[in-house]
């Protein structure tokens, strides 16, 4: 997918906006929907919801790489101090 850097830009900022287990889904979710909201908006000859189902799914894995990315810097820097 070519927005796969925006997405997963997308779930960093959301993951280090409110870094919580349990909205890892949500920012995913979120994140799905506003690559295939860009991706309709920028081909005309898509229309809404052809691919959300795989952009959800991969904007999920993302936010769960982006979660565990956080977790170890945020832990890294407490051990260091």
């Amino acid at each position: 997918m070519a927005l796969d850097p925006i997405i997963f830009l997308t779930v960093l900022i959301l993951n280090f906006v409110n870094f919580d287990k349990k909205l890892i889904i949500v920012y995913g979710v979120i994140a799905g929907f506003l690559a295939e909201i860009m991706v309709v908006s920028l081909n005309y000859g898509r229309s809404f919801g052809d691919t959300i189902i795989l952009r959800i799914i991969a904007a999920n894995l993302q936010s769960v790489l982006a979660y565990y990315i956080i977790r170890y810097f945020k832990s890294r820097k407490l051990k260091q101090k």
